[in-house]
């Protein structure tokens, strides 16, 4: 086992059957604010990511960011480290997450979701970033109708990609629906898009794609080549730089 484990192609074979194969996460969870309570205390908090680099090396000179679901603020902190230029300002509605981040230094706001964003945030920005959010709201449509409101140059939108080859076969062979980073819950992610469907969406949201990148964090250099040639297969979340129509 140790010598196919040695072989990449193999050991890539390997752990996609796992996936395929494996069980749905049901661990139940009451709301938000206990997920983030479940995920400090378990310290199930994110890495540093491949499309942090990704987002902040896109970044124009001294922009000022909002990042709207932050989380416990791994993005920000690692903007701090690696773009002092920028000023960056954490935004969620759990105020476990937002105390995580506050403790380094960081602005933060706790959002009110009885308001539009722009009521909350008068301050102009040059960049909103939306990570791993829009897949957790149900009515995704108007979050992004409230970040444009904001106007800002422009808008990072990272998502899972659920026209990963990882999530067909599962679906195909494994007769399981995809698994999407979720980490408790099935429950937590009810929004789904593939690399075509999200292109569509943008479009008719008035939005225009500037760029759309694969995130990898897996070091195999076979996935880091394949998810870069195609994301729509291969990657198993994606990068999207947009902006409204009107500032493309």
């Amino acid at each position: 086992m140790k010598i196919l484990n040695k072989i990449p192609v193999l050991r890539i074979l390997s752990r996609y059957w796992r996936e395929i194969t494996r069980p749905a996460p049901l661990q139940e969870f009451e709301d938000y604010e206990t997920y983030w309570q479940m995920r400090v205390q378990e310290q199930r908090t994110a890495k540093e990511m491949d499309r942090y680099r990704l987002i902040a090396g896109a970044l124009p000179i001294n922009s000022s960011v909002l990042d709207v679901g932050c989380g416990e603020g791994s993005f920000l902190r690692y903007l701090s480290r690696n773009r002092p230029d920028c000023n960056g300002h954490g935004a969620d509605i759990s105020s476990t997450a937002l105390e995580r981040l506050a403790a380094s230094g960081i602005r933060t706001t706790q959002i009110n979701p009885r308001k539009r964003l722009v009521e909350q945030f008068t301050e102009d920005w040059d960049v909103v970033v939306l990570m791993e959010v829009i897949e957790h709201v149900v009515d995704a449509e108007d979050l992004v109708r409230q970040v444009i409101e904001l106007a800002p140059r422009r808008i990072f939108i990272t998502i899972p990609n659920a026209g990963f080859l990882l999530h067909r076969l599962r679906l195909m062979f494994g007769g399981r629906f995809p698994i999407t980073t979720i980490i408790y819950h099935m429950r937590e992610h009810i929004r789904f898009w593939t690399v075509k469907d999200f292109e569509q969406w943008a479009a008719v949201l008035g939005m225009h794609i500037h760029n759309c990148q694969a995130q990898v964090d897996k070091p195999d250099r076979l996935i880091r080549w394949l998810s870069n040639w195609c994301p729509a297969l291969f990657a198993a979340q994606v990068v999207y730089e947009l902006s409204p129509n009107v500032q493309a």
